[in-house]
Formats: C-alpha cells, sequence, structure tokens
C-alpha cells in the first residue's frame, strides 16, 4: 500500500470514530448500481450529526442547540469497459441558525483518488481540498430559498463514463427556490446550478416544477408537470455533456403509511426530451421502496432506482439497489 492510500485509509477510520463518538443522529447509505453500457459502481456514505435539526421539517426531539456539527464519509467505486477508480471524500461541517429562519453552513473537507494501477496513468492523484457555504432561508410558512457557493468535485452530479478523473474538479453555484400557494394544494420548485468543471467546460442545470396535493400527510399523492434543461458548452467523453438538452413531462410522488412503522413510497417522472437539437426520444425515472420505523427515533428503508430513455430506437437503462439506516442517540 502506497502512502497516499495509507494516508487516505487512516484518514476515513478516523472519521468513522469521531461520526459515532459526537453525533446526536447517525446515518448510513449503501448503493450499487450498473448500466446498460457496463459501467458498475458501489457507493457507501456515513455520517454523523451533534445537535440535529431540520429547518423546513423540525423534528419532535430536534435539538435546542442553534448551532450543529457534522462530519460526512463517502466512498464510490466504479469501473466500465476501460476505466477503473475509487473516490474517497471526508467533509467537516459547520451550521448555525440565525433567527429561527435562516441557517448557513460552512463546510470544508479533502477528497482522493485512485485510478486503476494497471492503466498507463499515475495511480494516485492525492488529496485534494473542497470547500462550500451555504444559506437556507424561509420566508414564511411557504416560501424557502437554499444558495450555495463551493469548490470541490462533481462526481454527485456527473456519472463519468471514461479515464481522465481531472473532470471531477469544478466550482459549484447554485440556488433552490420553492413556494406553496392556494392553502398548500400547490406547489411549485425552482432549481438552478452552475458549475465550472475541469478544461473549461461549464455546465447550466436548470429543473421546475409544479405538484398539486391529492392526500395529506401521513399519506399523499402530489402529481404535476416538469420542465428541464442541461447544456453543456463543450462536449467531452468522459461523461455524457450534450450541448442543449431539455426535458419536459408528468411527474408523480406517493407515499401511504400502511401502519405505525411501516411506509411504501414510489416517485418519477415521464419525460419526452430533445438534445443537441438533433435527436428526440423519451424516457422515464421511477424510485420505489419501503421505509420501517419512527423519524425521530430509527428509520430504515430499502429502495430501487430506475432510469430508461430511448432516442433512434436504442435504450439506455440504469438501475440501482440503495439501503439507508438512521438513528437517534
Amino acid at each position: 500500500m502506497n502512502s497516499n492510500n495509507l494516508l487516505t485509509l487512516i484518514f476515513c477510520l478516523s472519521s468513522i470514530s469521531i461520526s459515532l463518538e459526537a453525533a446526536n443522529l447517525l446515518s448510513s447509505k449503501v448503493g450499487i448500481g450498473d448500466t446498460t453500457d457496463k459501467i458498475n459502481y458501489r457507493d457507501f456514505q456515513l455520517s454523523g450529526t451533534k445537535n440535529e435539526r431540520d429547518l423546513l421539517w423540525p423534528y419532535l426531539n430536534e435539538s435546542n442547540e442553534l448551532s450543529a456539527l457534522k462530519l460526512d464519509y463517502y466512498h464510490r467505486y466504479q469501473k466500465g469497459p476501460n476505466f477503473k477508480f475509487k473516490y474517497s471524500e471526508l467533509q467537516g461541517q459547520y451550521s448555525h441558525i440565525f433567527k429561527k429562519t435562516h441557517q448557513v453552513s460552512l463546510q470544508a473537507g479533502a477528497y482522493h483518488i485512485d485510478e486503476d494501477e494497471d492503466e498507463e496513468v499515475s495511480p494516485s492523484q492525492g488529496l485534494k481540498l473542497s470547500g462550500r457555504m451555504s444559506v437556507l432561508s424561509q420566508f414564511s410558512e411557504n416560501l424557502y430559498t437554499n444558495i450555495y457557493l463551493g469548490r470541490g468535485s462533481a462526481i454527485r452530479e456527473i456519472f463519468l463514463t471514461g479515464r481522465n478523473l481531472h473532470d471531477l474538479k469544478a466550482t459549484q453555484a447554485g440556488a433552490t427556490l420553492q413556494y406553496q400557494f392556494f392553502k398548500q394544494i400547490f406547489a411549485t420548485k425552482i432549481t438552478y446550478i452552475k458549475h465550472y468543471l475541469s478544461g473549461d467546460v461549464e455546465r447550466d442545470y436548470f429543473d421546475s416544477e409544479v405538484m398539486a396535493s391529492i392526500m395529506k400527510y401521513p399519506h399523499w399523492v402530489r402529481v404535476g408537470f416538469g420542465y428541464h434543461t442541461m447544456d453543456y458548452n463543450k462536449d467531452t467523453a468522459n461523461y455524457w455533456s450534450p450541448l442543449d438538452f431539455y426535458a419536459f413531462g408528468p411527474r408523480i410522488d406517493l407515499s401511504y403509511q400502511l401502519n405505525d412503522k411501516l411506509q411504501a413510497y414510489f416517485g418519477g417522472n415521464y419525460n419526452w426530451f430533445e438534445e443537441n437539437k438533433i435527436f428526440t426520444g423519451a424516457g422515464y425515472y421511477l424510485r420505489t421502496g419501503l421505509r420501517y420505523g419512527i423519524r425521530e427515533d430509527f428509520t430504515a428503508d430499502l429502495s430501487y432506482e430506475r432510469n430508461e430513455s430511448v432516442q433512434n430506437n436504442t435504450s439506455w437503462v440504469g438501475k440501482s439497489i440503495i439501503a439507508n439506516l438512521t438513528l437517534f442517540l
């Protein structure tokens, strides 16, 4: 094991230990997935939060403290027909709530990339620093915004299909606006994210939706319509990077409480889309699963995700299984 690998291992093990000792809330996530173009991946995430609070959906037993500390460890292993890599990330976060309606969060950490040592590339890219600042504001019961700016890895926003892992580096800026109206029967949400990726690549992401609630908590059914665009200023072979992509179609989100502790949920959308002003197609995304437990105590859920699109009679499918576990201490 080389020195960089050893440093990463010690770094990650210490982060898990600190999380377990210091957290009021522990959460973990494991996922496995594959695509029809023979790309496979495994995800693992472990985080611990001291003085856990949720500004938009308060816990019944959440901390009275206005400040919170969080440690988060994330790892991905991914391989394809001509590449393989391991990615590890450790982030620490401090957040503070002002006037009960505004939450400012500061995040700092590092990430590490190991490429396949059999390839003709450097086996280790070394540790790289990352940071982020975000401001979550609730202006009324029905309106909130979330604005952030950061520098780090974009592995959770782009899906690599090639070997040049330097494309992971990015400067990110984003904003989300959500508003509920008509006595909360209708809700609209708008999200915009700008990425400045390595190699002078720029990415614009926009998503908007209007949803109507048919049922209310603890059961709910929300149906509506969404519009989505994602544009790059240049094409790259290392990940999907359309120069001009837009999609629109119906969306649904539903949840049903089977008993005091068991919940079934389903969400998804169907889209018609156009890419690079040439190809047109259709596709869908769905996620379904079961959740067991009580939010303020313990929850465990298992879900299945599937994403499929068809262009020129050619189908692409990505699917994954995800397990989540949260525990209040």
